[in-house]
C-alpha cells in the first residue's frame, strides 16, 4: 500500500500542488482526471521524484520518504519500487526495442544482463512486438514505441506504475492498441496510477477516480460515483460532455 500525505510543489510564485493526500491499495487502478494546469502531471512526477516536492511524505511498502529531508540513497531505494510511462515514450534512440526494455533493469541492479535480456524478450512478446525487438525507435510507430515504453516499465517489476497520459501523443488509430495493453496489465493485478483524458477508458478500467483541480484532490470515488453522481460543480462541468453520453 502507498500512503501519500501533504504533497506541495511550487514553481516560482505559482503553487502547483497544494497538499495532496492519497492512499493507493495493492492491485488498485487509480485514474486521475482534471483540466490542464490542475497539477496531475506534476503530482506524478513528484511521486517518482522526477520533481522534488517542497513538502510531503510518501510511504511505500515500508519505505518512508519525507520530501524535505530525503537523502539521495533514500530516494534511490524508493525509486527502485516505482516505474513511470511518459507521454513522449522517452526511449533511447540509439538502442533497439529489446535493449530499451532490458537497460533499466540492468542499470538498477535488479537483474543480471542475461536475466534482463531474457525478461525483455518475454515482455516485448507480451506487448505484441516480438518481431520488432531488433528495431530502433525511429523504425517503430508511436503506438509501438509506447508499448515498448510500457514493457520497459514492467521490466522493473515495480510495486506501483505511474502513467502520464500514455496515449496523448498518439494518432487516434493507435490509441486503442495501447489502451488494450493497459487493460491487460490492470487485469493482471498491477497497481497503477494513470493520468488520462480517455474518459470512456477511465470509466471502464478504474477502481477509483480522482478529480484534481487547482492542485488539490477535489473529490474521488468509484467511476460510477464520479462520472454519474459527482458532488462538485467543477467536476460536473469538466465531465459534462461524457456524462451526457452516458445518459443518452
Amino acid at each position: 500500500m502507498m500512503k501519500i500525505r501533504g504533497i506541495r510543489k511550487r514553481f516560482g510564485k505559482q503553487q502547483v500542488l497544494n497538499g495532496v493526500d492519497m492512499d493507493v491499495n495493492d492491485g488498485e487502478v487509480i485514474v486521475i482526471l482534471g483540466s490542464s494546469g490542475s497539477g496531475k502531471t506534476t503530482f506524478l512526477r513528484c511521486l517518482n521524484f522526477l520533481e522534488h516536492a517542497d513538502e510531503g511524505t510518501i510511504d511505500l511498502n515500508g519505505t518512508h520518504i519525507d520530501a524535505k529531508t530525503a537523502k539521495k540513497r533514500d530516494i534511490i531505494a524508493y525509486q527502485r519500487q516505482t516505474a513511470m510511462v511518459f507521454q513522449n515514450y522517452a526511449l533511447f534512440n540509439n538502442k533497439t526495442a529489446l535493449e530499451n526494455v532490458a537497460m533499466p533493469a540492468i542499470a538498477t541492479g535488479k537483474k543480471t544482463k542475461e536475466e534482463a535480456y531474457a525478461l525483455a524478450g518475454e515482455l516485448v512478446d507480451k506487448v505484441g512486438l516480438a518481431e520488432r525487438k531488433d528495431f530502433y525507435p525511429s523504425q517503430l510507430s508511436g503506438g509501438q514505441q509506447q508499448r515498448i515504453g510500457i514493457a520497459r516499465a514492467l521490466a522493473l517489476d515495480p510495486k506501483i506504475t505511474l502513467f502520464d497520459e500514455p496515449t496523448s501523443a498518439l494518432d487516434p488509430e493507435l490509441v486503442g492498441q495501447v489502451l488494450e495493453l493497459l487493460r491487460t496489465i490492470a487485469n493482471d493485478g498491477a497497481t497503477m496510477i494513470l493520468v488520462t483524458h480517455e474518459m470512456k477508458f477511465a470509466y471502464e478500467i478504474a477502481d477509483r477516480v480522482v478529480f484534481m483541480d487547482k492542485g488539490v484532490v477535489l473529490e474521488q470515488g468509484t467511476p460510477q460515483e464520479i462520472f454519474e453522481h459527482p458532488k462538485e460543480q467543477r467536476t460536473r462541468d469538466f465531465l459534462s460532455r461524457f456524462t451526457s453520453q452516458l445518459s443518452a
